[in-house]
């Protein structure tokens, strides 16, 4: 039986993620934003920050905890749909899509944005939730679920932008 996506409890304030985050470097106004639209929080039990991804509704179908205490963690809240990450939309109706692997790349180009005196939220920016290495076994590479699910919900995406590391 498919347990159903639950978001876990908010806690009662977003003090531990605002100052994870600003460790992080990501510009204070970023994360008011995030908070602000509901694309991030706090939740109760361990304080773990969660970034919200929906669906073209606007329902909640994603979340990934990313810890904040300085203990390396991060994973994903059951029955997560993939191919609804973490993303932003445009706030111009832009046609042009920037892909990151994680929620905190994606956070950190739009603080660098903010610094460059650009608006940060002029196009959509998608987090894929990470990147796996293709099997190596000649089969035709898969384009990661959260893009071919976004490009499907967005036909005004014309250009796309990738931000990636250059590790394996």
């Amino acid at each position: 039986k498919e347990e159903k996506f639950l978001l876990p409890p908010k806690s009662y304030n977003n003090d531990r993620v605002k100052a994870y985050l600003q460790s992080r470097g990501v510009h204070f106004v970023i994360i008011d934003y995030l908070i602000n639209k509901g694309y991030l929080y706090e939740e109760k039990k361990y304080h773990n920050a969660v970034f919200i991804g929906f669906d073209k509704e606007g329902e909640a179908k994603y979340a990934l905890m990313r810890g904040t205490s300085g203990v390396r963690f991060f994973g994903e809240v059951p029955s997560s749909d993939k191919h609804f990450s973490f993303s932003l939309p445009s706030l111009d109706n832009s046609n042009e899509l920037h892909i990151f692997e994680s929620a905190i790349d994606l956070l950190s180009f739009a603080t660098i944005e903010l610094y460059e005196g650009r608006p940060p939220y002029k196009n959509a920016m998608l987090s894929l939730a990470g990147v796996h290495l293709q099997k190596d076994d000649g089969s035709v590479p898969t384009v990661p679920m959260a893009l071919s699910q976004y490009l499907k919900d967005h036909s005004e995406i014309k250009s796309i932008k990738l931000h990636l590391d250059n590790d394996k």
